[in-house]
């Protein structure tokens, strides 16, 4: 069982704290509350945060904004993600005093815990009976932002409980109830299970992958169910989507990074274990000489190779902003059902993305850069291969060291389908007049 930290309220009132605690338990939802001392935070600030509502008056005695900056970091984590702020106070005239005192200093906590919206309930208007109270509560959660939010991780919650339960409708468990799970039960849902594991990435990758192997089968069925249900809370939030007329009309706003988005959709750096042997694989040469890399391993000269490979880079970057890389690019198949094989790379380079958009012009045939750039560790980049470089990786390997990430399924049949159309690339004899 996961925490449900979603939705948290902390007071100093223990009889405040139960009153909004209700609203919400009244509907079915789960929340926690804490009652705040400068001695009783939780062992660890809370993840999975969408909606915190703090008193902000916490410490009748002491420094109002100095004890409110410092609960909330206790409570909730840096890396929490987005959340509303809600203030539960009968102090609203305090809320600008804290703005403001946040916006004074530029620190991790300003940065790190930005809210994506403040608002506020005055307890002098809901602390007397009736319904004031859950309307304010209705009235906030209602808004097309925050409904969008609320919306969406419960429509993935759902998604993911639907598909379990279309798998195990199938098992034929005993009709009579019993008390726990039988032998013969357990038997059939590790059978059905194993089997969803292996028919898609097949039997040595499934029982060194269980998990992996569960997930990847699974994913598609999640996403149907996630795609058939009706919600259309989106359709009604997205007004600049509704009145686009061209693509033009929907750029990226200036402040928007869309290397840091492409970072999302396209590289991986989470897995501890990141193998070099992992299709898309990313990795640095163990030498850190370049020219060192090519007279031991390719039996040519770097500056020729990079001079002919992207010549605007090796005439304008300076050459220690250029990483030299191996990318692995084995067939999607044959790297998911663990196939015998060499691994095979391609030769590249990783370097600042200001240069991408001249290196576009006049590249060779055999030149490739990828259509977007992304940040990695803070510095925005670009990747560029050489297509007539490949090379397999022989089984002892002095090559290649653990890969910088995993670039994703998508950007890897991409790169394999323009590798195989340079490969079949072909010239003809012919004749014309101008």
């Amino acid at each position: 069982m996961i925490e449900n930290n979603r939705i948290i309220i902390v007071d100093d009132s223990e009889e405040d704290l139960t009153i909004l605690r209700n609203v919400f338990y009244d509907h079915g939802i789960g929340c926690r509350g804490f009652v705040h001392d400068d001695f009783n935070y939780p062992k660890q600030p809370l993840k999975g945060v969408r909606f915190a509502f703090f008193d902000i008056h916490l410490n009748q005695s002491g420094d109002t904004n100095s004890t409110l900056k410092d609960a909330i970091q206790h409570y909730i984590a840096s890396d929490n993600g987005p959340y509303i702020l809600i203030f539960w106070s009968n102090n609203t005239e305090l809320i600008k005093s804290f703005i403001e005192f946040i916006n004074r200093q530029d620190d991790d906590f300003k940065s790190n815990l930005k809210p994506l919206h403040i608002t506020s309930i005055d307890k002098t208007d809901f602390l007397s009976p009736g319904k004031k109270l859950e309307e304010r509560v209705d009235s906030i959660l209602s808004s097309d932002f925050v409904k969008c939010i609320i919306k969406f991780d419960e429509s993935v919650l759902i998604a993911a409980r639907e598909t379990i339960n279309k798998i195990l409708g199938i098992i034929p468990y005993p009709k009579d109830w019993n008390y726990g799970i039988s032998t013969e039960s357990d038997l059939l849902t590790q059978k059905v299970f194993s089997n969803i594991a292996f028919s898609l990435s097949g039997l040595s990758y499934a029982k060194n992958n269980p998990d992996l192997a569960i997930k990847e089968s699974i994913a598609p069925i999640f996403k149907h169910v996630l795609e058939q249900n009706n919600d259309n809370y989106w359709q009604q939030y997205l007004k600049p989507l509704q009145d686009a007329s061209t693509p033009k009309d929907l750029l990226l706003p200036e402040n928007v990074s869309t290397e840091k988005l492409n970072s999302i959709f396209h590289i991986d750096t989470t897995p501890e274990n990141l193998s070099i042997r992992h299709r898309g694989a990313v990795c640095p040469f163990m030498l850190n000489d370049k020219e060192e890399v090519f007279n031991k391993f390719f039996e040519l000269s770097y500056n020729d190779w990079i001079s002919n490979t992207f010549k605007h880079l090796y005439d304008k970057c300076a050459p220690d902003k250029i990483q030299l890389i191996a990318l692995e690019f084995s067939a999607a198949c044959d790297f998911s059902q663990n196939k015998p094989r060499t691994n095979k790379y391609i030769l590249g380079v990783i370097f600042p993305s200001e240069f991408s958009s001249k290196l576009k012009k006049g590249l060779p045939e055999y030149s490739y850069l990828l259509p977007f750039n992304f940040e990695f560790k803070g510095m925005k980049v670009a990747i560029g291969l050489n297509l007539n470089f490949t090379f397999n990786l022989p089984a002892a390997n002095d090559i290649l060291i653990k890969p910088l990430f995993i670039l994703s399924k998508e950007a890897m049949d991409m790169i394999g389908l323009e590798y195989s159309s340079h490969l079949s690339r072909i010239g003809i004899t012919s004749f014309r007049k101008k």
